[in-house]
């Protein structure tokens, strides 16, 4: 199907894969509307979100593909709140105190008491990986020159899915401006689903103390303590639902997060490109595909809960499957693509971690309006539930047109921003290939030094 045909579809009569502009329009009007308050992770109007989604996506004609013939899956999630500024300590002859805030600012907080022994890995050392690290250490890295607030999470992220108790990592030279914005607030609230073992904590250190740290003994017991609140518990709610292929053992998996930040201060934050727009795609897919002849692999549609509270509900998920994931063939996870992105051309979309398999070039090959992520600094491909996924060795990308417009995460990420045109377009840009896909005996691959 052509772009001007899927931009200028009205409904569902004009082709039996044509998009529907209406459906878009009234489901994104209704997920970033006011009766939803900004669909909070883990609140009850995340929970009216996924209610939505789940009746829609029966209405289309799709079975349900969460447990007990149920289109929506639950998971229990338990929350702490930090209430004082975490306090590092440790005695190499002189005792030395350290408060968030100060001398370091924590930006993964979940272990409010930490006593560890003291762990110094170099990474301008070419053997040292993440497979070094001692399980329950307090872990300092040593940056390589050069290394910047934007590298930060390609370098670090892997320390962090690591065995450590702590992972402290100087404060980078251009990092001054992300160190005060961690420092000038609280640690954010410790949340995971109710089976979900606490990761390593993180802190950056400010150059001066990670350089006396340094100069410690290994072995050194680190001990990090912050007062917290009692857990609390809450649930969020994943909405999964499929068209069933000739070969079950063989999924195409589609998703986007159904959740934003809600209500904070008073203001509400909406979510209308983020990510209403992803969740809106993935339900127009939904529609037309399911209007297309049984395809030979099965569909899953999945619109996950409480991704901005950590991915929470596409890593439960994972833990919980309701098929078996080595039968997963792609993932296609659609995030914030309700406006163009000038850093591409008009009507493009783009895919983060193009460079790392071979399904881009693929889907472009079969008339995906797909380039590359142009912002590769800004590190996406590990930004979204793709990567709870991609971790687990599953091709799974993220497609976007985000160009890092300044209402991210703001209340300003309202309905009169979407572009129509653009977001139609590039729903409709995707169906013929994601039939392809569904239809095809391609099975994507990672490329060399790809997979995360």
């Amino acid at each position: 199907m052509s772009l001007a045909l899927a931009a200028g579809a009205q409904n569902s009569s004009t082709s039996s894969s044509a998009v529907c502009a209406g459906c878009i329009r009234s489901n994104l009007e209704y997920l970033a509307g006011p009766a939803l308050n900004g669909r909070g992770s883990g609140t009850i109007d995340e929970y009216h979100a996924a209610q939505y989604i789940a009746a829609k996506l029966k209405a289309y004609g799709l079975a349900p593909a969460a447990d007990n013939a149920s289109y929506i899956q639950s998971a229990t999630i338990k929350t702490r709140t930090v209430t004082t500024a975490p306090v590092l300590t440790f005695d190499a002859g002189k005792p030395a105190s350290w408060k968030h805030g100060n001398e370091f600012a924590a930006f993964q907080f979940s272990q409010p008491d930490i006593a560890a022994p003291l762990q110094k890995l170099n990474l301008n050392d070419a053997q040292i990986s993440p497979k070094s690290v001692k399980a329950g250490a307090a872990v300092l890295l040593k940056l390589k020159p050069g290394t910047g607030v934007q590298d930060m999470q390609t370098v670090v992220g892997p320390y962090l899915e690591s065995t450590a108790a702590l992972i402290i990592v100087p404060e980078p030279a251009d990092g001054e401006a992300r160190f005060q914005r961690l420092a000038g607030r609280l640690p954010r609230d410790d949340k995971r689903t109710s089976d979900a073992a606490a990761g390593p904590d993180g802190i950056i250190l400010k150059a001066e103390q990670a350089q006396q740290l340094w100069d410690v003994a290994e072995g050194t017991l680190i001990k990090l303590h912050a007062d917290v609140t009692p857990w609390q518990v809450s649930h969020t709610w994943n909405v999964l639902a499929k068209i069933a292929g000739k070969k079950a053992d063989q999924i195409i998996l589609l998703s986007a997060h159904l959740d934003h930040l809600g209500v904070k201060d008073g203001k509400t934050y909406p979510g209308a490109d983020d990510d209403a727009s992803g969740t809106v795609a993935v339900m127009e897919l939904a529609r037309a595909l399911a209007k297309q002849p049984k395809p030979q692999r099965t569909i899953v549609f999945a619109l996950w809960g409480s991704e901005e509270a950590g991915l929470v509900g596409a890593r439960y998920f994972l833990k919980n499957p309701t098929f078996e994931l080595k039968n997963l063939v792609a993932n296609l996870e659609f995030e914030m693509i309700a406006r163009p992105d000038a850093k591409v051309q008009a009507n493009q979309l783009w895919l983060t971690g193009w460079e790392r398999t071979d399904l881009g070039p693929a889907l472009a090959a079969h008339g995906a309006q797909l380039v590359g992520d142009p912002h590769p600094d800004q590190n996406f491909f590990m930004r979204s539930d793709n990567y709870a996924l991609a971790k687990d060795g599953i091709i799974a990308q993220t497609v976007s047109s985000y160009g890092l417009h300044k209402d991210y995460h703001q209340p300003t990420d309202t309905l009169d921003k979407v572009d129509w045109q653009h977001l139609d377009s590039a729903v409709g840009s995707m169906i013929a290939p994601v039939s392809w896909l569904a239809n095809s005996g391609f099975t994507p691959k990672w490329n060399e030094d790809g997979k995360p």
